[in-house]
């Protein structure tokens, strides 16, 4: 990857454990999601469509791509949210975050552009890493850890990000390249996303979709964060033609927010999940650096 994409991408990803954190807060995620989609589908409303009609930068092909994507990142946020409903902080984003990238290279190998060997070996890494985060000892490494709840959440959020991630990389192929296109793809992948994420809410009787005022104020800057750092991942697809290395690349956002949840939110077992979260950044700078 380039140094122009290394930098935007990991821009991005102190931007999204920072949505992270703020919607584990309150402990109330899927009605936090819920605020973050309302803000993202209000404000951005007028500057996108007038813009887009202005500019026609998005083709048929990318229209249909941002559809199913709206829908898998719906699915995304609201298993996500199930899944911090279940377990930590430090163990759902690692895993739900580092999970696609190993799917994503298979994709990215079906599409006909192989990886190098170093590619493979960071992936690999990263990969490695997440196996690690779900425990709280290195000497209580148990397969039940992985067999719960939390774990068919995480693989469900993980899936959305897969699904997501490859619609907007071929989209990405075939609008009008540069920053203002990626900012009005991204907001209509959001805008898109409210109304499945909605009823997927309804569909699960969510108990805890209440208006609290503190929370309105967190999700602004989370809004910010959460479209900020999707906006730049959507411009660094336009500048890669890997989108593995990229959602690889994007796991860094793992080491910012399980040493941040660690201060923030005192979760154990320190020591085995930095240790994970290491192995995805040694994994990262074989993919950035020789990748």
């Amino acid at each position: 990857m380039s140094l122009t994409v290394i930098l935007i991408v990991l821009i991005s990803t102190f931007m999204h454990a920072g949505w992270n954190l703020l919607a584990r807060v309150n402990h109330a995620e899927r009605a936090f999601y819920y605020k973050m989609l309302v803000l993202t589908l209000i404000v951005g409303f007028i500057p996108a469509v007038w813009s887009e009609l202005a500019a026609r930068s998005m083709t048929t092909t990318a229209w249909w791509c941002v559809l199913g994507s709206g829908i898998c990142a719906a699915l995304y946020l609201f298993f996500l949210a199930r899944a911090y409903e279940t377990s930590d902080f430090t163990i759902v984003y690692p895993v739900a975050r580092a999970l696609p990238v190993i799917f994503v290279a298979m994709i990215d190998v079906a599409r006909g552009r192989e990886l190098t060997s170093f590619g493979w070996l960071g992936i690999f890494l990263v990969a490695s890493g997440v196996i690690l985060v779900p425990q709280q000892s290195f000497l209580d490494i148990r397969l039940r850890n992985y067999l719960n709840k939390a774990s068919l959440w995480m693989l469900l959020a993980a899936l959305g990000t897969v699904g997501y991630t490859l619609l907007d990389k071929i989209a990405a192929e075939v609008v009008q390249q540069g920053p203002d296109t990626a900012a009005r793809y991204g907001y209509f992948y959001f805008a898109i996303s409210f109304f499945p994420y909605v009823g997927f809410m309804k569909l699960s009787r969510d108990p805890e979709r209440r208006d609290n005022p503190k929370d309105w104020k967190l999700a602004i800057p989370a809004t910010i964060f959460g479209f900020g750092a999707y906006w730049l991942v959507l411009w660094a697809y336009q500048l890669s033609p890997y989108a593995s290395y990229i959602v690889a690349f994007r796991q860094f956002s793992i080491v910012i927010g399980a040493i941040l949840a660690f201060i923030i939110f005192k979760e154990h077992g320190v020591v085995v999940r930095l240790t994970g979260a290491l192995l995805i950044v040694v994994g990262l700078i074989f993919i950035a650096v020789l990748g």
